[in-house]
């Protein structure tokens, strides 16, 4: 099943403190809450402020698709990445 960018905009904001998005009490912190809460859609804007919280996954955000060798990864790539034992032949 094919998932789109508001999916995945969702997928980041469910990993994300909304500290690390807006000031406490600001209004923007407000929105953030009411979209993290499914009572308001994410919009443009929220999405590149999503892309530049996490430039290493802005491709996936905007295409849903992995890129390893432009540094374009998607969180579920990462941590399935994360969990491969270390690969050195050293």
């Amino acid at each position: 099943m094919s998932e789109g960018m508001a999916e995945r905009a969702h997928q980041l904001l469910n990993q994300t403190s909304l500290k690390e998005l807006a000031e406490v009490n600001s209004k923007d912190y407000v929105r953030w809450q009411s979209i993290k809460r499914g009572k308001a859609r994410i919009g443009a804007e929220e999405v590149e402020v999503l892309g530049k919280r996490y430039p290493q996954y802005r491709w996936w955000l905007m295409a849903g698709e992995v890129m390893p060798d432009k540094g374009q990864f998607s969180p579920d790539y990462d941590q399935a990445h994360s969990n491969l034992p270390n690969q050195n032949a050293g």
